[in-house]
């Protein structure tokens, strides 16, 4: 047996024992105490990347689930303005129910006809005014993406954006008068409901006023080619004189050459005739035309344009009940989308458990595997120091040789 004082080989073996055993316990305090198996690069490289990409996700997921709680408070937002315009409607609907009962008087027309106008400025101040996070809603305008995923592109759309609007010009009630049973219908840009000539071989007729004043709110389209504003004309009576200052008012604004086949219009008696290839030529009422003048002067109900379909007038009911169904079908879009985005937050809150708790497994510590081997190791640090000092006290026998 070899004895040696200048090298003690043991007590270096034993020495590099203790300073593993001591790297381990240092690993073990530190996942004990954060909370964490993988609290740097070196824990685990493959891992770390793996849970940092489920961390991404987790937080894209959290936020998702927020952007889905708006969009839900923005549809019910609008869905709630629309319930009001919708009990407004309602109301207005009654009343016309109302102002049809035979022992009205005309004062006591006048004054339900007062509610109705009150009625239709709050409809036109509820679809001006409603707003959300300083936004409107319902001017015709709002369509907005809500990001509902943590990828780009997982995108719900809330688009309450339409060429109609929500205001009473824009579904159909602008115009609405309770005092007698029908209204002159305010055509919309979307072409339905056009006031429509009857169709002649040559041409096209209407009928024109005799009256005179001054005809002012009507505009015209010629085979479709869009409506245009007529400029207000002061009529001075009798059939062929107005025929003539109407047909010079189409012709003035009306370029000849976007009418296909060159189509003129012109006057013939008490009627104006629309000649050419054209085989159509269409009235409406403009946002700005005064009905109760416009019925005055040109008896439109009875003598003005006596070649129209019999879509040019609804009833006071049906143009209600046109406004009303407007309104239900957009709600019912919303309601839909409210019932979308609920779903949405059921399956990102059910993806967010399922990764968190994937990434847990990997970066999460376990108390239990990592105790045990807390114990293990300090087991093994108080072995490795009794054996450090044992190590140490060996070369002592290089004495006993010395003293013999």
């Amino acid at each position: 047996m070899s004895i040696f004082v200048n090298t003690n080989v043991p007590s270096l073996g034993a020495t590099r024992q203790v300073g593993n055993i001591q790297s381990s316990l240092t690993q073990s305090y530190e996942r004990l105490s954060s909370g964490f198996r993988i609290n740097s690069a070196k824990d685990d490289a493959a891992g770390l990347q793996i849970s940092d990409r489920m961390t991404t996700q987790v937080n894209g997921l959290n936020q998702a689930v927020r952007n889905a709680n708006d969009g839900i408070s923005v549809v019910q937002t609008a869905d709630g303005a629309m319930q009001e315009i919708t009990t407004a409607l309602q109301r207005m609907r009654v009343l016309a129910v109302q102002a049809q009962n035979g022992i009205n008087s005309g004062s006591d027309l006048q004054a339900i006809q007062k509610e109705v106008a009150e009625l239709k400025e709050e409809i036109d101040k509820i679809a001006q005014t409603t707003q959300f996070a300083g936004q409107n809603l319902l001017d015709g305008q709002y369509s907005s993406q809500f990001l509902v995923g943590a990828n780009a592109g997982q995108n719900i759309t809330v688009s309450l954006a339409t060429s109609r609007g929500f205001g009473t010009e824009n579904i159909g009630i602008g115009g609405l008068d309770v005092r007698t049973p029908d209204s002159p219908t305010i055509v919309d840009d979307d072409g339905g409901d056009l006031i429509s000539l009857g169709t002649v071989p040559g041409g096209v007729f209407a009928s024109v006023p005799s009256s005179s004043g001054v005809l002012a709110g009507l505009q015209v389209s010629v085979d479709n080619q869009g409506f245009v504003n007529l400029p207000s004309l002061n009529l001075p009576g009798g059939s062929g004189p107005n025929a003539i200052a109407i047909a010079d008012a189409i012709n003035l604004i009306t370029d000849p050459t976007l009418i296909p086949g060159s189509a003129s219009v012109a006057a013939t008696g008490g009627n104006l005739l629309l000649s050419g290839s054209t085989i159509s030529i269409a009235f409406k009422i403009g946002p700005t035309g005064d009905l109760a003048t416009i019925n005055s002067l040109t008896g439109i109900s009875t003598n003005f344009l006596t070649s129209l379909s019999t879509d040019s007038f609804e009833s006071n009911l049906s143009i209600i009940d046109g406004a009303i169904s407007r309104i239900g079908s957009f709600r019912a879009e919303l309601g839909a989308l409210q019932n979308r985005f609920q779903s949405t937050i059921r399956n990102l809150s059910n993806i967010e458990e399922n990764v968190q708790a994937a990434r847990s497994r990997i970066k999460d510590t376990d108390y239990a595997v990592e105790t045990a081997e807390l114990s293990k190791s300090q087991i093994v640090q108080q072995a490795s120091l009794s054996v450090l000092a044992q190590a140490n006290i060996r070369p002592q026998t290089a004495l006993t040789l010395l003293q013999n």
